[in-house]
């Protein structure tokens, strides 16, 4: 209990340390002084900065589901393909480093950000794809008149350009992200659901594969990181 809730604490001063000044300027001597431990006491839970940083983004990764899931859970018609990827980019974007991780932001990746660039989180690797759209079209959520393929590419481009637009638009042309979501959500809704809009509980049901299958993933991540100490 004690080693979890140090290492809890490495994690959380690395997040800080890590959002704020970038993964370059970060060292395992800020870290430790801030977790308020010694250089050594980190080496005994991470075998270096890139294997604690990797763990820290399993870690926030799985903050991110969990932030996104309750939302889903919460909303009656949150197992809607549209309500479950505005939850997803609302979850995303409220996480400081997932949303520069989603961004690409080099500012706070720094070198590792090359590393990143052939990473695939779980989350990517599962939801949002082929498989998870035909899924969804099977349960009635999606029209099944577009291919799984259509769909998984106009999501990605709406997904990648909402979260790059910050890049190209000034600030005081940006809308509030509440407006923008709403407003993405309803143009996926007019454009891509059937007619009668589908079970939302069966989209939860989904949801809830998914989930447990990408709680697995990082778990399995999280034991080799362990393995290679």
């Amino acid at each position: 209990m004690v080693d979890a809730e140090r290492a809890g604490r490495i994690l959380d001063a690395a997040n800080d340390l890590i959002t704020h000044y970038g993964y370059d300027k970060t060292t395992i001597d800020d870290i430790a002084r801030a977790a308020g431990i010694s250089k050594g006491a980190v080496y005994l839970h991470f075998k270096g900065k890139e294997a604690l940083f990797e763990a820290l983004l399993l870690r926030e990764s799985e903050r991110v589901m969990d932030d996104m899931f309750a939302r889903i859970e919460a909303d009656p018609e949150g197992g809607t393909l549209f309500q479950v990827y505005s939850h997803a980019l609302y979850a995303a974007i409220s996480n400081p480093l997932i949303r520069a991780l989603s961004t690409r932001d080099r500012r706070v990746l720094g070198d590792f950000a090359r590393r990143f660039a052939n990473m695939v989180s779980p989350q990517e690797s599962m939801m949002f794809g082929r498989e998870f759209i035909a899924h969804f079209q099977a349960a009635g959520l999606i029209r099944s008149d577009l291919s799984p393929e259509t769909v998984t590419h106009l999501l990605v481009y709406m997904r990648y350009g909402f979260l790059m637009s910050e890049n190209v638009l000034p600030p005081e042309h940006t809308p509030p992200i509440d407006e923008i979501v709403a407003a993405m959500a309803d143009m996926l809704s007019k454009g891509l659901s059937p007619d009668g809009q589908g079970n939302s509980e069966a989209g939860k049901a989904i949801m809830r594969g998914y989930i447990a299958q990408i709680r697995a993933a990082i778990e399995e991540r999280r034991q080799r990181i362990n393995q290679a100490k």
